[in-house]
């Protein structure tokens, strides 16, 4: 039995004993007198427990308060903590997404800058060689531009394929696109079957491109994709062939055509530019594959 009880038990005894007393009558006076004296010694004494246990629940109260408090409190802490925690795995999230299309596209720039680079080297090395053949022409000995009597002419020379496409590039370039488109078509109209076939058939697209005739640009891309689906620029043809059709104002065609590029090459340069443009359009593409 605990404390409280034992003194509330005290306390129902007492007034038991003093209800009995009214009741029945008092003993004696002298009985009544020391029975008064018991009885008043025991109240005080059960006032006294009284406000003890009131202290103490008091304090009880106070210390159960202050855990209260300090649990909120704590609470609050790990609620700001999980918070804090969320926001900086969505920022570390963005980043990481944005520092990756960032490294995208310097890809792409660098890809395009060497590709430059390798042109300006092939024209410095066309020159080099053509100042060579004059040197050559010049010390060669004269002879009759119509040959000696009975001797056949010789033959139409073919051009050379680097002197060509080089040619092509350097145009390209510079932004020359119709020299760009005789080159590269001259190039393929002799030398259709080489590894460069596909590039040069692609920047004849691409000269189109950027002279703003969609159309035609569109049917050299498909020419690229058609004739040389493993080349070098069967994607780049399809990223740019959806372009071409959205600038020609038909963007269902060429959603479609940047859609079918991403699902067919989802980790390609060419497939992150397309995300990103079908984003400029506000159009979502599921699976970002591994850019």
């Amino acid at each position: 039995m605990s404390e409280d009880k034992r003194t509330l038990r005290k306390l129902a005894i007492l007034v038991l004993v003093a209800i009995s007393l009214s009741v029945w009558g008092a003993p004696p006076a002298f009985g009544q007198k020391k029975d008064t004296i018991l009885l008043m010694r025991q109240l005080d004494t059960m006032q006294q427990m009284i406000l003890n246990m009131q202290k103490t629940l008091d304090t009880q109260t106070a210390v159960l308060r202050t855990l209260v408090e300090q649990a909120n409190d704590n609470v609050n802490s790990m609620k700001g903590t999980v918070e804090g925690l969320r926001k900086a795995t969505q920022q570390n999230l963005a980043d990481n997404s944005a520092r990756s299309e960032s490294m995208t596209t310097q890809i792409q720039v660098l890809s395009e800058s060497l590709e430059e680079a390798k042109a300006r080297l092939a024209k410095l090395s066309e020159q080099v060689a053509q100042t060579q053949n004059i040197i050559q022409t010049l010390n060669a000995p004269a002879t009759s531009a119509a040959g000696t009597p009975g001797e056949a002419l010789p033959p139409a020379s073919v051009p050379d394929a680097d002197t060509l496409y080089n040619s092509g590039r350097s145009y390209y370039n510079g932004g020359q696109y119709q020299l760009a488109l005789q080159a590269f078509q001259e190039y393929l109209q002799y030398y259709g079957d080489t590894d460069r076939a596909s590039n040069a058939q692609f920047f004849i697209g691409d000269s189109y491109y950027f002279q703003r005739n969609f159309k035609q640009a569109i049917e050299e891309y498909d020419k690229c994709i058609e004739r040389y689906p493993k080349g070098n620029k069967a994607m780049a043809a399809q990223l740019k062939k959806g372009f071409a059709l959205i600038e020609l104002g038909e963007k269902a065609a060429g959603v479609r055509e940047l859609r079918s590029l991403i699902q067919r090459y989802p980790k390609s340069p060419e497939a992150s530019l397309a995300r990103q443009r079908l984003k400029q359009l506000g159009i979502t593409v599921a699976g970002r594959g591994a850019d």
